[in-house]
């Protein structure tokens, strides 16, 4: 074997061992917590201007503040904080996943779900589950993805590939039924949440150490001065984390007063 042989050789070899080298050295963790609120939630009826005999068979409500009978706050944003043109180890078990498309859906005359996470590793894929009813969906508010503002027919979903993180949760409207909205966030790595109904959220195999995370709701945007464990969170509702290897950082019950969201 020739001089120019071996040395393409050995550096494939030392290539294949930095990058096994590094993927063990890889460490990861995760992190829950339950968001309870500590007020009394106003909820009202929504009497539909457009379609009222269809929509007005779903009992609509408003949908900015959904909160379970024992406290429970839906719909809070938890994620990574990335700064722009910074990028971040994916864990391989995310790298594993197929990309399949993540579903909105415009059905009961709302949308469903109000609030949801998109990596861009998965399309976008908005359906209208309403048969006979005509809904458009207007993400004209996203900053650095191409916008769009279409009819979606019952019968052909809307598909939209995202290729970069957007800073904070877009909102989704329908210019037919004007009380329709959702709010989708959608970055170029998977560390990110919504609470459940139960309030509680979990985001796993987030790279270990002392990572930012912005907690955001609808209500106030960024929850500033939001307390989470021991820290409080700054202007732009983050707050640093301190990941371990191999751990879950249990934050508990975190506690949203009416004052945090504006209300």
């Amino acid at each position: 074997m020739n001089t120019t042989r071996l040395a393409t050789v050995a550096a494939a070899c030392l290539g294949a061992l930095l990058a096994a080298s590094s993927a063990s050295a890889a460490q990861w963790g995760s992190v829950k917590g339950r968001f309870i609120y500590k007020g009394q939630p106003k909820v009202e009826s929504i009497t539909p201007s457009r379609d009222p005999e269809f929509c007005g068979k779903h009992k609509l409500v408003t949908e900015d503040l959904k909160v379970g009978p024992k406290g429970e706050l839906q719909d809070v944003f938890v994620y990574l904080y990335v700064p722009t043109g910074k990028k971040v180890d994916i864990n391989p078990d995310y790298e594993k996943q197929k990309p399949e498309p993540k579903v909105l859906d415009n059905k009961g005359c709302r949308f469903e779900p109000h609030a949801m996470t998109l990596w861009t590793h998965h399309p976008l894929e908005v359906h209208n589950s309403d048969p006979g009813i005509g809904h458009n969906t207007n993400a004209s508010a996203l900053l650095n993805n191409p916008s769009f503002n279409q009819t979606i027919p019952n019968d052909q979903p809307l598909v939209r590939q995202m290729t970069k993180s957007e800073p904070v949760p877009t909102k989704i409207v329908c210019n037919v039924h004007p009380w329709m909205n959702a709010y989708v966030l959608v970055r170029d790595n998977p560390y990110m949440a919504v609470s459940d109904k139960d309030g509680k959220f979990e985001i796993k195999n987030v790279p270990a150490g002392k990572q930012p995370f912005a907690f955001w709701h609808e209500s106030k945007a960024y929850i500033r001065d939001l307390k989470v464990g021991s820290a409080k969170a700054d202007r732009k509702g983050q707050v640093t984390l301190d990941i371990k290897p191999g751990a879950t950082l249990d934050l508990g019950d975190i506690t949203v007063t009416p004052a945090l969201l504006g209300k």
